[in-house]
């Protein structure tokens, strides 16, 4: 009779909350053991090639200036990796982020490996191949040591094309590193159920530590860990559950408020150093919004796990107009739908439940419900999250496909495609222009996008590309001191002195203190060039105030004041280039200028002759002794 009928075993906890998991409760009802047989070294071996060729293309790439010059090329801290500034990166913000173990690594690596570029992304990689391998263990624990599912996940998650900007951007290293940390927490907690023992749970809880230290957003491993005890049968939300992981909400609940002031704006009052004068939380969208974007995003992520296409690094915001769109009004229709589906697996398929509410914690706080930056998702935002999903796939895959070659010839096939578009997606990190030209084919009218290709082509010298993005950009709204400074040089070197001061003003205005002696050394380039010698002086000496260099533009300040008859002024610099030994032979020449403008005939001999006696093919001071009736 249908009474006595037993009941499904994985509705009914085969375990005391309090016992070590044993082998047959750790395994959801509807597990198939595979007789799919691999050496795990194997696994490993064919793990680790793969994963090389497909991020291989990026080893030859250089910095983008999208973000790295904050994270290593303009961070005096990385460049000087002396052991003082080891120190000083344990209190110091970077790109609105507070990670230490990050800074740490980014240091070790410029100390062991030097400041190029390419040691940067192989060590990004490096890790990331670790990080496979951890999922591929991680899996393994999962699944009871099923090497077929471990091995398909591992591979189609390492070799992933939406987790190019993790591993090849430099600086993401924070991504890359906080994985390894948060994988080899959740390692050390199914070690803790399986066995038991205080130690695993100490493990993990250290683990969880040093993850939040490489990236804060590391701080959503106690919903993980919920999962967990759900997936091996000890319940999810229950009060003993959510009790005995009271040290992780402690340190998720600190570390979110960290994070929470330091994109704010804030220094948790001076006990961190702030580099980055910006915000990252902005309240510009009203709650409906928020949660349509939110929503949208979660549909993309998805959508993109499959379909690896048109990929880029700045996924803009619609423009106002476009808010009430198709996609944008049904995206949290479409969302509650496969959640509530994932929520009417709890009981019935263990795994849909567990891969989704994997994919959908592990995601949730960077949907855009709380803005934060300028985009309305990110693919390095899918690291960890994909896991849940791919798993949950291999793991159906695996029970609905008798035939294990097939599945391992079929998922092979994707693998190979996925390698092809993951090799070709690091190619457009090759440098800032790459990156984003590529953006710019997807999201033309983004003014973030226009700004940086401005910036780019501004460094580049190619003035009238500058002008097209850089004016577009400022159409747009766009104030950032970087596309000030761009479109000031572009304007300079065009030859409208008057407007470019002005963009220089508010490049000037805009600076944050560490970067206004750029704007300020430039603008006195044009004002002495437009012949307004007085402000070119007053520019190069707060230009070498602000760099705190008393001689770093000495030679443009002497000689904007020996165009401005201000002779003495002139002389103390000429005479100061002298004893700090500065393009010498020059300074003698112009010194003597100045001597001669204030009457000083001799000294002015004196100073000629020694240029001569220095070099006797200095023409300048040859044509000057011989104007003064002197004998070269």
């Amino acid at each position: 009779m249908a009474k006595n009928k037993q009941k499904n075993r994985q509705n009914t906890p085969s375990t005391t909350p309090n016992s070590p998991i044993t082998k047959a409760s750790a395994l959801s009802s509807d597990y198939t053991v595979s007789d799919f047989k691999m050496s795990p070294t194997v696994a490993y071996i064919i793990l680790g090639l793969a994963v090389l060729i497909a991020f291989a293309g990026g080893f030859s790439n250089g910095f983008v200036n999208w973000d790295d010059n904050a994270y290593v090329t303009d961070n005096v801290l990385i460049q000087t990796p002396t052991f003082a500034n080891l120190l000083r990166l344990l209190r110091v913000e970077a790109a609105l982020n507070y990670h230490p173990i990050t800074m740490a690594s980014l240091w070790l690596n410029s100390a062991l490996f030097g400041k190029g570029a390419g040691s940067f992304i192989v060590v990004n990689t490096l890790i990331h191949l670790v990080n496979t391998f951890l999922i591929f263990r991680f899996t393994s624990q999962l699944t009871k040591n099923n090497v077929l599912i471990s091995f398909l996940v591992a591979l189609l998650w390492g070799i992933h094309p939406m987790h190019v900007e993790s591993v090849t951007w430099v600086s993401e290293r924070k991504d890359v590193l906080y994985t390894m940390f948060f994988f080899l927490a959740c390692i050390q907690y199914v070690k803790y159920l399986e066995q038991n023992q205080r130690k695993y749970y100490v493990y993990c809880l250290i683990f969880f530590l040093l993850s939040c230290l490489s990236k804060a957003m590391a701080v959503v491993l106690p919903l993980v860990l919920l999962l967990l005890d759900y997936w091996f049968d000890r319940g999810f939300l229950t009060v003993k559950n959510i009790l005995s992981k009271a040290p992780f909400w402690i340190i998720a609940l600190a570390f979110g408020a960290l994070a929470v002031q330091i994109q704010s704006g804030k220094n948790l009052n001076g006990l961190i150093e702030k580099m980055t004068l910006d915000v990252a939380i902005a309240d510009v969208f009203d709650l409906g919004t928020r949660i349509k974007f939110g929503f949208y995003g979660f549909l993309v992520y998805l959508f993109k796990l499959f379909i690896p296409i048109n990929q880029h690094n700045f996924y803009a915001y619609p423009e106002t107009g476009q808010y009430g769109a198709l996609e944008y009004v049904t995206a949290p229709i479409w969302a509650f739908i496969i959640l509530g589906l994932a929520i009417a697996a709890y009981k019935r398929k263990k795994v849909v439940f567990f891969g989704v509410m994997f994919f959908f914690f592990t995601i949730v706080l960077v949907l855009q419900f709380l803005s934060v930056g300028g985009a309305i998702l990110a693919e390095r935002y899918s690291y960890i999250p994909y896991f849940g999903i791919i798993f949950a796939v291999f793991y159906l895959l695996n029970q609905r496909i008798q035939s294990k070659k097939m599945l391992l010839a079929g998922s092979g096939i994707v693998a190979v495609i996925f390698m092809y578009l993951t090799y070709k997606q690091t190619l457009t990190y090759k440098d800032t222009g790459t990156l984003f030209l590529n953006s710019y084919k997807y999201e033309p009218n983004s003014p973030v996008v226009n700004e940086n290709l401005a910036n780019h082509f501004g460094r580049l010298g190619e003035i009238d590309k500058v002008l097209n993005y850089g004016e577009f950009a400022l159409s747009k709204g766009v104030q950032s001191y970087a596309l000030m400074g761009a479109l000031a040089n572009a304007y300079y070197l065009k030859g409208n002195i008057p407007k470019a001061l002005d963009f220089y003003q508010k490049s000037i205005d805009g600076s944050p203190d560490h970067r206004k002696f750029i704007a300020y050394y430039n603008r006195g380039i044009a004002n002495r060039d437009g012949g307004n010698y007085i402000q070119a002086a007053k520019d190069f000496s707060a230009a070498m105030t602000l760099r705190k260099d008393s001689t770093a533009y000495i030679g443009m300040r002497a000689f904007a004041y020996l165009k401005a008859n201000k002779f003495q002024e002139a002389y103390n610099d000429y005479s100061r280039m002298i004893n700090f030994g500065i393009a010498v032979d020059t300074a003698y020449n112009d010194r003597a200028v100045a001597r001669f403008s204030m009457g000083d005939r001799e000294g002015a001999i004196k100073d000629l002759r020694e240029v001569m006696k220095r070099n006797p093919n200095y023409v300048d001071a040859r044509n000057n002794l011989i104007k003064l009736g002197e004998q070269p």
